[in-house]
């Protein structure tokens, strides 16, 4: 085992996505810039927050202006400043450099201080709290308090203001920055902030957001390997924050499906940090196991995963065919898409996961992938019914131990499939 922890090839080029992290180069021009809108905006929040009738025309001509937009587009557009889901997003984003990663953490705790603490000790009135209700649209829960300046508007700015500074495409970074000002004109949209709370929590979280990267510029960092074991392990926990996470707005469409896919975006980044540090035992580990290189071994979990991807969107598309469109009986629908998505994913795991295996057997290996998928209930749901029964934590949040019982379920797949079923692991 010495030996193998003496080779440490390099995770990041793993499929070609990854690669060894970059110095960002300052970009002044886009700085300056930056730093003119939020000087703006600040001058811009506070004239309106001393001005009281500005502030309320303003807010309610805006917030009428966006009336033709769903309440779940609304909804979707203001979590993207929720504080959980812009982190997972920034983070997903800094894959593949990890050492920007340390700088998101430094920028969202200077800018949560410079908004909080104003925010309660100014402790303004927010609309629903001075205006008739009858005048505007409300999304969500009507907040009441604590409105100067606004937090989702500060995050939103301080995330998108951050990867547009790291991205060197025009059109690219106008889109990044885009996104950013819906995501804090949202708050508007949804009734809960003024105008002149919106701009001045962009403007914190622009400033921050300039300060830090000018600090990142240009200077490699280093981090030591304690520290690099305390990043992954607090990237993992705002991952699982992301999950159980409640923006306030799950009722709207499409809200927790986005919150999902954010976290997972950092729960990406915290596993990729894992691997780099774990990376001479995962060698060592599959030289043992498998009889062959961690990237490989690797390689091949990556495409099972894709297949079985792939094996999700057709299941739904013959359930739906099926069910919704041939009117088949609901047992008898969910049985056809199954067995026949089961039969996809073995046709591509045999020319695609497991393409170096004997595949001269084919009817007896597609009999042996079949009975798999159905055996593999076993683990996915015991896993499920497992952790829900018996750990409290996991009954009150049951999505987490739904994940955990379908990565028992896959992993139970790839080792039945690769040592039993293509046979290409365990022939020595």
């Amino acid at each position: 085992m010495t030996a193998m922890l003496q080779a440490q090839p390099n995770p990041g080029n793993l499929f070609g996505l990854l690669s060894a992290p970059s110095v960002p180069e300052h970009r002044p021009g886009l700085e300056n810039c930056l730093l003119a809108l939020a000087v703006v905006a600040m001058a811009a929040g506070f004239a309106l927050f001393s001005v009281e009738s500005w502030n309320q025309a303003l807010f309610l001509s805006i917030n009428q202006a966006f009336s033709g937009l769903t309440p779940d587009q609304r909804a979707l557009l203001t979590v993207l400043g929720d504080g959980s889901v812009a982190a997972c997003l920034a983070i997903g984003v800094f894959i593949r450099n990890p050492r920007a990663l340390a700088y998101i953490f430094l920028a969202a705790v200077l800018a949560g201080i410079l908004i909080q603490v104003p925010k309660h000790w100014f402790d303004a009135a927010r609309p629903p709290a001075v205006l008739d209700m009858a005048l505007f649209d409300v999304v969500g829960k009507a907040y009441k308090s604590n409105s100067f300046p606004s937090g989702h508007s500060g995050t939103a700015w301080l995330a998108a203001a951050l990867v547009a500074l790291s991205i060197r495409q025009r059109l690219v970074t106008l889109g990044v920055l885009g996104l950013g000002a819906l995501g804090a004109l949202s708050r508007i949209m949804v009734g809960v902030h003024w105008p002149a709370d919106v701009m001045a929590g962009s403007s914190i979280g622009i400033f921050v957001a300039v300060f830090i990267y000018r600090q990142f510029a240009g200077r490699p960092v280093e981090i030591a390997r304690w520290g690099q074991w305390l990043l992954a392990v607090l990237l993992l926990l705002v991952s699982v924050n992301g999950f159980l996470h409640n923006t306030g707005y799950e009722q709207y469409q499409g809200v927790t499906a986005f919150r999902w896919i954010a976290s997972g975006l950092a729960a990406g980044a915290a596993l990729f940090l894992f691997a780099q540090l774990l990376w001479p035992v995962a060698e060592w580990v599959a030289q043992r196991l498998f009889k062959e290189s961690a990237s490989r071994a690797l390689s091949r979990v990556f495409k099972f995963g894709m297949v079985g991807g792939s094996g999700f969107v057709v299941d739904m598309t013959l359930y739906a065919l099926f069910y919704s469109w041939l009117g088949m009986n609901l047992l008898v629908a969910r049985s056809i898409a199954y067995w026949l998505t089961s039969s996809w994913n073995w046709y591509l795991n045999r020319v695609f996961t497991f393409k170096d295996a004997d595949n001269d057997r084919k009817r007896v290996q597609w009999a042996k992938y079949l009975l798999m998928c159905l055996i593999s209930f076993v683990p996915s749901m015991g896993t499920f019914y497992g952790l829900t029964t018996s750990v409290p934590f996991f009954a009150e949040h049951s999505q987490l131990a739904l994940i955990l019982g379908v990565i028992a379920g896959a992993l139970f797949n790839y080792v039945v499939a690769g040592f039993l079923i293509f046979k290409v692991y365990g022939k020595d």
